[in-house]
């Protein structure tokens, strides 16, 4: 008896440090510890737990009954990102097992989901929400398609009180990966080969490339952004995407 009162205290000791709002988030936060690993998704291990499985549901469903006209910012950043990675996942538990998220017709499109008192598709949530409302190139690197060439799925929710520096990791943690991002200098001629999101979404990082660079070193380590201020030419490609699926 004495040891349930002393979890019950803790558990309540643990919410008190987020706001609400974040603590809407904290099944999420649970079950992505849970089942992601290094960017990898076990969806056969949820998909064979109905009690995670049930935990997972409520909170879809209390991101539906959730009232965010008076949220921040921050907020409805970790709203919506959360949103669309919780979504994301439970579209493919819907349809699994498959190879590739693009094995479901028009996955992106679908007005299924309810957030925020809305029905809404994914593509609402990234263009309408995130990119159009809020402004936010990180996003980018945030929200994740359920494929290997997406941003890696974090295994933490995120959370308004640490949104911003949540969204500087994971920009960071892009870079860091060679299917995201390769740097050749040869004779301080820069060769980058860079993930077709910056093709995709170029706009959202700049109007050039020069301003796209600009947004680019920010992110990297220090020798490989002062070899690109320095550099006498610098050249972008794009790498091939890869839209296998993110976990098995």
């Amino acid at each position: 008896m004495i040891k349930q009162i002393l979890s019950i205290t803790l558990f309540a000791l643990i919410l008190i440090q987020y706001s609400n709002a974040d603590n809407l988030h904290m099944p999420w936060d649970r079950l992505l510890h849970a089942y992601v690993k290094g960017g990898v998704v076990q969806y056969t291990a949820l998909k064979n737990r109905p009690e995670d499985l049930v935990k997972f549901n409520g909170y879809l469903g209390a991101l539906a009954k959730q009232d965010i006209s008076r949220y921040s910012r921050d907020e409805q950043l970790a709203f919506w990102i959360n949103a669309y990675n919780a979504f994301t996942v439970k579209l493919i538990l819907n349809h699994y097992p498959l190879k590739s998220i693009k094995d479901i017709k028009k996955p992106w499109n679908q007005k299924i989901w309810k957030a925020g008192g809305e029905t809404i598709s994914l593509d609402i949530i990234e263009h309408k929400k995130l990119r159009e409302d809020l402004k936010e190139p990180r996003i980018h690197f945030a929200i994740v398609c359920a494929s290997i060439g997406c941003p890696h799925l974090d295994n933490k929710a995120f959370l308004s009180e640490t949104v911003q520096k949540h969204l500087d990791e994971r920009a960071r943690s892009f870079f860091t990966h060679q299917n995201n991002f390769r740097l050749q200098n040869k004779n301080n001629m820069i060769t980058i080969r860079i993930s077709k999101i910056f093709k995709w979404f170029g706009g959202d990082f700049g109007k050039s490339d020069d301003e796209k660079l600009m947004f680019i070193r920010k992110f990297l380590a220090p020798k490989d952004a002062e070899d690109i201020k320095h550099a006498k030419k610098v050249k972008l490609q794009y790498l091939p995407y890869d839209w296998s699926l993110n976990g098995k």
